[in-house]
Protein backbone atom coordinates (compact mmCIF):
# COMPACT_ATOMS: atom_id res chain seq x y z
CA UNK A 1 0.00 0.00 0.00
CA UNK A 2 1.27 3.47 -0.90
CA UNK A 3 0.32 6.60 1.03
CA UNK A 4 1.34 10.24 1.30
CA UNK A 5 3.20 11.68 4.26
CA UNK A 6 4.31 15.18 5.31
CA UNK A 7 7.83 15.65 6.64
CA UNK A 8 10.64 18.20 6.99
CA UNK A 9 14.36 17.61 6.50
CA UNK A 10 15.48 21.12 7.47
CA UNK A 11 14.28 23.82 9.84
CA UNK A 12 12.52 26.95 8.63
CA UNK A 13 9.13 28.42 7.84
CA UNK A 14 6.62 25.53 7.97
CA UNK A 15 4.91 26.45 4.69
CA UNK A 16 8.33 26.32 3.00
CA UNK A 17 10.16 23.36 4.54
CA UNK A 18 7.28 20.90 5.00
CA UNK A 19 7.27 18.54 2.02
CA UNK A 20 5.12 15.71 0.74
CA UNK A 21 6.51 12.25 0.08
CA UNK A 22 5.14 8.83 -0.84
CA UNK A 23 5.66 5.93 1.55
CA UNK A 24 4.90 2.26 1.16
CA UNK A 25 3.94 -0.46 3.59
CA UNK A 26 4.14 -4.05 2.36
CA UNK A 27 3.41 -6.01 5.53
CA UNK A 28 2.41 -5.64 9.17
CA UNK A 29 3.94 -7.40 12.15
CA UNK A 30 1.50 -9.33 14.32
CA UNK A 31 1.46 -6.57 16.92
CA UNK A 32 0.86 -3.77 14.40
CA UNK A 33 -2.13 -2.08 12.78
CA UNK A 34 -2.55 0.18 9.76
CA UNK A 35 -4.61 3.26 10.57
CA UNK A 36 -6.24 5.37 7.88
CA UNK A 37 -6.11 8.96 9.14
CA UNK A 38 -9.30 11.02 9.29
CA UNK A 39 -8.45 14.38 10.83
CA UNK A 40 -5.68 16.18 12.72
CA UNK A 41 -5.59 19.62 14.34
CA UNK A 42 -2.73 22.01 13.66
CA UNK A 43 -1.34 23.00 17.05
CA UNK A 44 1.52 25.38 17.81
CA UNK A 45 3.34 22.29 19.11
CA UNK A 46 3.20 20.87 15.57
CA UNK A 47 4.67 23.91 13.84
CA UNK A 48 7.07 25.44 16.38
CA UNK A 49 9.48 22.45 16.18
CA UNK A 50 9.56 22.82 12.38
CA UNK A 51 10.99 26.33 12.77
CA UNK A 52 13.98 25.00 14.69
CA UNK A 53 12.97 26.33 18.11
CA UNK A 54 13.74 22.90 19.60
CA UNK A 55 16.45 21.88 17.13
CA UNK A 56 18.55 20.28 19.88
CA UNK A 57 15.99 17.50 20.37
CA UNK A 58 14.65 16.99 16.84
CA UNK A 59 16.19 14.36 14.56
CA UNK A 60 15.82 15.10 10.85
CA UNK A 61 14.04 14.12 8.72
CA UNK A 62 10.92 14.13 10.87
CA UNK A 63 7.26 13.45 10.11
CA UNK A 64 4.93 16.28 11.14
CA UNK A 65 2.00 16.03 13.54
CA UNK A 66 1.54 15.02 17.17
CA UNK A 67 -2.14 14.12 17.30
CA UNK A 68 -5.11 13.07 15.21
CA UNK A 69 -7.72 10.36 14.76
CA UNK A 70 -8.08 7.52 12.29
CA UNK A 71 -9.73 4.17 11.58
CA UNK A 72 -8.06 0.77 11.80
CA UNK A 73 -8.00 -0.63 8.26
CA UNK A 74 -5.62 -3.59 8.61
CA UNK A 75 -4.13 -5.64 11.43
CA UNK A 76 -1.12 -7.93 11.42
CA UNK A 77 -2.74 -10.70 13.44
CA UNK A 78 -5.92 -12.62 12.52
CA UNK A 79 -6.78 -12.60 16.22
CA UNK A 80 -7.15 -8.81 16.09
CA UNK A 81 -9.74 -8.68 13.28
CA UNK A 82 -12.38 -7.38 15.70
CA UNK A 83 -10.49 -4.07 15.78
CA UNK A 84 -11.12 -3.34 12.11
CA UNK A 85 -13.19 -0.20 11.64
CA UNK A 86 -12.56 1.10 15.17
CA UNK A 87 -11.74 4.79 15.68
CA UNK A 88 -8.37 5.24 17.35
CA UNK A 89 -5.79 7.85 18.28
CA UNK A 90 -2.48 6.77 16.68
CA UNK A 91 -0.09 8.52 19.03
CA UNK A 92 3.27 7.94 20.67
CA UNK A 93 5.15 6.77 17.58
CA UNK A 94 5.43 8.32 14.10
CA UNK A 95 3.85 11.65 13.10
CA UNK A 96 0.15 11.92 12.33
CA UNK A 97 0.21 14.15 9.25
CA UNK A 98 -0.02 11.18 6.92
CA UNK A 99 -2.74 9.43 4.99
CA UNK A 100 -1.91 6.30 6.98
CA UNK A 101 0.02 5.43 10.12
CA UNK A 102 1.48 2.08 11.17
CA UNK A 103 1.52 1.54 14.93
CA UNK A 104 1.78 -1.08 17.61
CA UNK A 105 -1.74 -2.05 18.64
CA UNK A 106 -0.97 -1.76 22.37
CA UNK A 107 -0.16 1.94 21.94
CA UNK A 108 -3.44 2.81 20.21
CA UNK A 109 -6.14 4.66 22.12
CA UNK A 110 -9.60 3.32 21.28
CA UNK A 111 -12.13 6.12 20.91
CA UNK A 112 -15.60 5.50 22.39
CA UNK A 113 -18.39 5.35 19.83
CA UNK A 114 -20.11 8.18 21.70
CA UNK A 115 -17.36 10.66 20.75
CA UNK A 116 -17.34 12.20 17.28
CA UNK A 117 -14.04 11.84 15.39
CA UNK A 118 -13.86 15.63 14.99
CA UNK A 119 -13.75 15.95 18.76
CA UNK A 120 -11.60 12.86 19.29
CA UNK A 121 -8.81 14.21 17.07
CA UNK A 122 -8.12 17.00 19.60
CA UNK A 123 -8.15 15.03 22.86
CA UNK A 124 -4.40 14.57 23.31
CA UNK A 125 -2.15 17.64 23.22
CA UNK A 126 -4.35 20.16 25.02
CA UNK A 127 -6.64 18.10 27.29
CA UNK A 128 -3.97 15.68 28.52
CA UNK A 129 -1.46 18.50 29.06
CA UNK A 130 -3.99 20.52 31.05
CA UNK A 131 -5.13 17.52 33.09
CA UNK A 132 -1.59 16.45 33.99
CA UNK A 133 -0.62 19.97 35.01
CA UNK A 134 -3.66 20.43 37.22
CA UNK A 135 -3.55 16.98 38.83
CA UNK A 136 0.11 15.89 38.72
CA UNK A 137 2.37 18.92 38.47
CA UNK A 138 0.39 21.08 40.88
CA UNK A 139 -1.52 20.45 44.08
CA UNK A 140 -4.45 22.80 43.65
CA UNK A 141 -7.01 22.97 46.44
CA UNK A 142 -10.15 25.02 46.82
CA UNK A 143 -9.34 28.73 47.12
CA UNK A 144 -5.98 28.19 45.36
CA UNK A 145 -5.44 30.37 42.31
CA UNK A 146 -4.12 29.21 38.93
CA UNK A 147 -2.96 31.99 36.58
CA UNK A 148 -2.77 31.36 32.82
CA UNK A 149 -2.08 33.57 29.81
CA UNK A 150 -3.34 33.06 26.25
CA UNK A 151 -6.66 32.63 28.00
CA UNK A 152 -8.68 32.40 24.79
CA UNK A 153 -6.54 29.62 23.32
CA UNK A 154 -7.94 26.11 23.06
CA UNK A 155 -5.99 24.94 26.10
CA UNK A 156 -6.76 28.17 27.94
CA UNK A 157 -10.45 27.31 27.70
CA UNK A 158 -9.74 23.80 28.95
CA UNK A 159 -8.00 25.16 32.07
CA UNK A 160 -11.14 27.18 32.82
CA UNK A 161 -13.33 24.09 32.56
CA UNK A 162 -10.94 22.06 34.73
CA UNK A 163 -11.13 24.74 37.40
CA UNK A 164 -14.84 24.01 37.70
CA UNK A 165 -14.26 20.23 37.70
CA UNK A 166 -11.41 20.25 40.24
CA UNK A 167 -12.54 23.20 42.35
CA UNK A 168 -9.69 25.71 42.19
CA UNK A 169 -9.94 29.36 41.12
CA UNK A 170 -8.58 30.60 37.81
CA UNK A 171 -7.32 33.94 36.52
CA UNK A 172 -7.21 34.08 32.72
CA UNK A 173 -5.13 36.69 30.92
CA UNK A 174 -6.27 37.89 27.49
CA UNK A 175 -5.05 40.62 25.14
CA UNK A 176 -8.38 41.60 23.58
CA UNK A 177 -11.65 42.52 25.25
CA UNK A 178 -13.64 40.61 22.61
CA UNK A 179 -12.92 37.32 24.42
CA UNK A 180 -14.16 38.33 27.86
CA UNK A 181 -17.79 37.24 27.52
CA UNK A 182 -16.87 33.85 26.09
CA UNK A 183 -14.41 33.06 28.89
CA UNK A 184 -16.80 34.37 31.50
CA UNK A 185 -19.45 32.04 30.13
CA UNK A 186 -17.06 29.10 30.52
CA UNK A 187 -16.65 29.97 34.18
CA UNK A 188 -13.43 31.98 34.50
CA UNK A 189 -13.28 33.50 37.99
CA UNK A 190 -11.24 36.52 36.89
CA UNK A 191 -10.28 37.80 33.44
CA UNK A 192 -7.45 40.29 32.99
CA UNK A 193 -6.85 42.23 29.78
CA UNK A 194 -3.08 42.77 29.54
CA UNK A 195 -3.61 45.48 26.92
CA UNK A 196 -5.20 47.80 29.46
CA UNK A 197 -4.25 46.35 32.86
CA UNK A 198 -0.97 45.81 34.68
CA UNK A 199 -1.19 42.06 35.20
CA UNK A 200 1.06 41.88 38.26
CA UNK A 201 -0.82 44.64 40.09
CA UNK A 202 -4.21 43.14 39.20
CA UNK A 203 -3.19 39.66 40.39
CA UNK A 204 -1.87 41.03 43.68
CA UNK A 205 -5.15 42.85 44.22
CA UNK A 206 -7.20 39.71 43.52
CA UNK A 207 -5.05 37.55 45.80
CA UNK A 208 -4.73 40.21 48.52
CA UNK A 209 -1.00 40.46 47.97
CA UNK A 210 -0.33 36.74 48.34
CA UNK A 211 0.19 35.82 44.71
CA UNK A 212 -1.08 32.68 42.98
CA UNK A 213 -0.37 29.06 43.84
CA UNK A 214 0.62 28.23 40.26
CA UNK A 215 0.96 29.85 36.85
CA UNK A 216 1.14 28.49 33.32
CA UNK A 217 2.76 30.44 30.49
CA UNK A 218 2.08 29.79 26.82
CA UNK A 219 3.58 32.96 25.38
CA UNK A 220 7.11 33.34 26.73
CA UNK A 221 9.05 36.63 26.68
CA UNK A 222 8.10 39.35 29.18
CA UNK A 223 4.48 38.13 29.32
CA UNK A 224 5.64 34.81 30.75
CA UNK A 225 8.13 36.39 33.11
CA UNK A 226 5.34 38.57 34.49
CA UNK A 227 3.30 35.46 35.26
CA UNK A 228 6.24 33.98 37.16
CA UNK A 229 6.45 37.14 39.28
CA UNK A 230 2.82 36.62 40.28
CA UNK A 231 3.51 33.22 41.89
CA UNK A 232 3.68 33.11 45.68
CA UNK A 233 6.78 31.87 47.52
CA UNK A 234 7.01 28.10 47.20
CA UNK A 235 4.56 28.06 44.30
CA UNK A 236 4.88 26.60 40.82
CA UNK A 237 5.48 28.07 37.37
CA UNK A 238 5.42 26.07 34.14
CA UNK A 239 5.88 27.05 30.51
CA UNK A 240 4.09 24.99 27.86
CA UNK A 241 4.34 27.20 24.79
CA UNK A 242 6.39 29.84 23.04
CA UNK A 243 3.88 31.84 21.03
CA UNK A 244 6.09 34.94 21.12
CA UNK A 245 9.11 33.03 19.85
CA UNK A 246 11.17 34.16 22.86
CA UNK A 247 11.94 32.45 26.15
CA UNK A 248 10.99 33.86 29.53
CA UNK A 249 13.81 35.39 31.58
CA UNK A 250 14.95 32.17 33.24
CA UNK A 251 17.95 33.87 34.87
CA UNK A 252 15.74 36.45 36.58
CA UNK A 253 13.29 33.77 37.70
CA UNK A 254 16.08 31.59 39.14
CA UNK A 255 17.85 34.44 40.91
CA UNK A 256 14.94 36.48 42.24
CA UNK A 257 11.91 34.22 42.71
CA UNK A 258 11.46 31.50 45.31
CA UNK A 259 9.35 29.24 43.11
CA UNK A 260 9.65 25.94 41.25
CA UNK A 261 9.92 26.91 37.59
CA UNK A 262 10.49 24.73 34.55
CA UNK A 263 9.21 23.79 31.13
CA UNK A 264 6.56 21.09 30.91
CA UNK A 265 6.98 18.67 28.02
CA UNK A 266 4.09 16.32 27.32
CA UNK A 267 6.44 14.05 25.39
CA UNK A 268 8.49 13.38 28.55
CA UNK A 269 5.38 11.99 30.20
CA UNK A 270 4.26 10.03 27.13
CA UNK A 271 7.70 8.47 26.67
CA UNK A 272 7.99 7.34 30.28
CA UNK A 273 4.50 6.44 31.44
CA UNK A 274 3.28 2.85 31.47
CA UNK A 275 0.73 1.60 28.96
CA UNK A 276 -1.80 1.35 31.79
CA UNK A 277 -1.21 4.99 32.76
CA UNK A 278 -1.34 6.00 29.09
CA UNK A 279 -4.77 4.42 28.68
CA UNK A 280 -6.06 5.66 32.04
CA UNK A 281 -5.53 9.34 31.31
CA UNK A 282 -7.43 9.15 28.03
CA UNK A 283 -10.26 7.25 29.69
CA UNK A 284 -10.53 10.13 32.16
CA UNK A 285 -10.70 12.74 29.38
CA UNK A 286 -13.23 10.71 27.38
CA UNK A 287 -15.40 10.34 30.50
CA UNK A 288 -15.36 14.09 31.16
CA UNK A 289 -16.35 14.75 27.54
CA UNK A 290 -19.13 12.14 27.69
CA UNK A 291 -20.56 13.74 30.85
CA UNK A 292 -20.44 17.17 29.24
CA UNK A 293 -18.10 18.56 31.88
CA UNK A 294 -15.33 19.10 29.33
CA UNK A 295 -16.46 20.61 26.04
CA UNK A 296 -14.22 20.88 22.99
CA UNK A 297 -15.11 22.93 19.93
CA UNK A 298 -16.07 21.31 16.64
CA UNK A 299 -13.63 22.25 13.84
CA UNK A 300 -14.54 25.31 11.77
CA UNK A 301 -11.46 25.71 9.55
CA UNK A 302 -10.78 22.44 7.75
CA UNK A 303 -8.32 22.00 4.89
CA UNK A 304 -7.90 18.87 2.76
CA UNK A 305 -4.55 17.12 3.19
CA UNK A 306 -3.19 18.31 -0.17
CA UNK A 307 -3.63 21.95 0.90
CA UNK A 308 -1.23 21.60 3.82
CA UNK A 309 0.79 24.69 2.86
CA UNK A 310 -2.28 26.92 2.91
CA UNK A 311 -3.38 25.27 6.16
CA UNK A 312 -0.02 25.97 7.82
CA UNK A 313 -0.12 29.59 6.68
CA UNK A 314 -3.62 29.96 8.09
CA UNK A 315 -2.62 28.40 11.39
CA UNK A 316 0.32 30.80 11.71
CA UNK A 317 -1.77 33.89 10.90
CA UNK A 318 -2.21 35.79 14.21
CA UNK A 319 -5.47 37.33 12.94
CA UNK A 320 -7.07 33.86 12.63
CA UNK A 321 -8.64 32.88 15.93
CA UNK A 322 -10.07 29.45 15.07
CA UNK A 323 -7.91 26.34 15.16
CA UNK A 324 -7.06 24.91 11.73
CA UNK A 325 -7.51 21.22 10.92
CA UNK A 326 -6.29 18.87 8.20
CA UNK A 327 -8.70 16.29 6.81
CA UNK A 328 -7.43 13.06 5.28
CA UNK A 329 -8.83 10.54 2.83
CA UNK A 330 -11.80 12.80 1.99
CA UNK A 331 -13.49 12.38 5.37
CA UNK A 332 -14.41 16.07 5.55
CA UNK A 333 -13.12 19.25 3.92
Amino acid sequence: MSYKSLYYSEFGEPEVVIKETNRRISYLDEDEALIEMMMAPINPSDLIPVTGAYAHRISLPSTVGYEGVGIIKKVGSPEKQSLLGKKVLPLREEGTWQEAVVMKIDHLILVPETIDYRIACQTYINPITAWLLCTREFTLRKQDFLLVNAGNSSIGKIFIQLSKILGFKIISVIRSEQYRNNLSGLGADYILNSSVEVVFDAVMKITEGKGVKAAIDMIGSSAGTTLARCVSDGGDFRTIGLLSGYQVDWKYIANHLNITARMFHLRHWSENCSLAEWQKQFETIFHLIYKGELQLTFPQLIYPFNQYKQAAQKALDPTVKDKVYLSFNKYES
